[in-house]
């Protein structure tokens, strides 16, 4: 393993602009949506297991290296996950032979394990070992997993202008978005955070409006207050300026409407199941 760790949205840069490509290119590649994508690189959020071993053959690592750059494998785990798959001697790389086994992700690499062990060329401590590491990061990509579809439903609320309001906002989008793809919600959770946390500090409003609709193809997602003053996209800088760049980036459409006695901003994310 490398002594400095890159992380993994940089490897994705990096990869991507070694091959010339766009971020939309670079997702057809892939075969992802271009939003997960564009999160992924930003590391906003973590590509899925069913993903991993394509990431990394994309990038030319291994999976415990992309692991590592992912920040769901800790360095001394990865060594000792790499010494035991070197012990193997297999003839095709670990990553290789397990890719060819049924099953998800996690269901392959126990197959390989065991098929390893009962072959007598890792121990029963190795063994032991990766299935332990296996199972924390199992537990830590399922944990919180959305149903596997959504209903439509509405959300529609005046808050008050407070601290909290963000927060508030991010609970309203997790209760009214149950089921939506992964990718979508990451993207979505972080603009509604970005535009309630802009009416909170900049709007001097007394309140903030939040509605939410959630339809079979669609999520819409408005933030409202009472400043009607023009808007206008701000050089990013490290205290702020991201929210209407991020609206852009990662919104299917977005837009403002004058609704006295103020605005509001909307994005919406297309759907498929």
């Amino acid at each position: 393993m490398s002594a400095e760790v890159i992380p993994l949205g940089s490897r994705l840069r990096q990869r991507r602009e070694e091959l010339g490509l766009s971020q939309a290119q670079a997702a057809r590649e892939l075969d992802v949506a271009r939003t997960a994508y564009r999160l992924w690189e930003m590391e906003a959020a973590r590509p899925a297991p069913d993903r991993w071993r394509t990431i990394a053959k994309w990038l030319g690592i291994s999976v415990t290296a992309m692991l590592v750059a992912g920040e769901l494998l800790e360095e001394q785990e990865a060594l000792g996950a790499e010494r035991t798959h070197h012990a193997a001697a297999l003839t095709e790389t670990w990553d290789e032979r397990t890719s060819q086994s049924e099953g998800d992700f996690f269901s392959q690499e126990r197959a390989m394990i065991a098929d390893q062990a009962e072959a007598g060329t890792i121990s029963s401590d190795q063994a032991a070992s990766l299935r332990s590491v296996l199972a924390r990061i199992q537990s830590v990509t399922s944990s919180g997993s959305p149903l596997a579809r959504w209903q439509p439903g509405r959300f529609r609320k005046r808050l008050p202008n407070t601290d909290l309001t963000p927060t508030l906002a991010r609970a309203a989008l997790a209760a009214t978005a149950v089921g939506v793809p992964n990718d979508v919600f990451d993207a979505a959770a972080l603009l509604t955070s970005e535009l309630a946390t802009n009416s909170v500090q900049h709007s001097q409003s007394d309140w903030v409006d939040i509605e939410i609709i959630l339809d079979t193809d669609r999520l819409h997602i408005a933030v409202g207050d009472q400043n009607d003053s023009s808007v206008r996209p701000r050089t990013p800088a490290i205290d702020g300026g991201w929210g209407l760049t991020l609206v852009a980036e990662l919104a299917d459409r977005w837009g403002v409407e004058r609704r006295p006695p103020g605005k509001r901003i909307w994005v919406e994310f297309d759907l498929t199941s």
